[in-house]
């Protein structure tokens, strides 16, 4: 583990770890919540492991974030889904969900902090700010496209660590 400081001044514990299983971790977590609200998480992962070099508590995070706001904006019998693939020396993760989406006029300020499109909807409008800053701090990004009525998928680009051939 190596800690370093970002160009934002946040502080990264850096080691190599596994997407995959990070994903399949935060994915587990809120199968309570999905079978109460009878929303479908769908997994698309592959068996291969798929090594990251970042902060694994912060990437968790992330991904939390944007798990529980696909499952906060879907009603019953909605689906949620993640999946990534290897894209060159970048790992993209994908979640999608098929829940209320964003209006057009909202979507180039839901990443601010504080902003929130829906007020229906618990939480703070905090949540993609952070998750923002987070993935910038790793060197990748994170693009949202939505329609509403449709959904949302989010994509977070990640750099990836080549293992070492032994």
């Amino acid at each position: 583990r190596s800690s370093d400081l970002n160009t934002k001044g946040m502080m990264l514990n850096r080691s190599l770890f596994d997407i995959n299983q990070v994903i399949r971790n935060t994915a587990a977590s809120f199968e309570g919540t999905c079978k109460q609200k009878t929303i479908a998480i769908e997994l698309t992962l592959t068996g291969d492991q798929l090594f990251v070099n970042g902060d694994v508590d912060k990437i968790q995070q992330v991904l939390y974030n944007l798990l529980d706001n696909a499952i906060k904006y879907s009603d019953s019998g909605d689906t949620v889904r993640v999946d990534y693939a290897a894209v060159g020396k970048t790992v993209q993760v994908v979640i999608g969900d098929t829940g209320s989406g964003i209006r057009a006029e909202d979507l180039p300020q839901v990443k601010k902090k504080f902003y929130k499109a829906n007020n229906t909807r618990p939480g703070s409008g905090i949540g993609l700010a952070v998750a923002d800053e987070i993935i910038e701090g790793h060197g990748g990004t994170l693009d949202l496209y939505s329609r509403e009525g449709c959904g949302t998928s989010v994509i977070i680009t990640l750099p990836t660590e080549q293992k070492e051939q032994a």
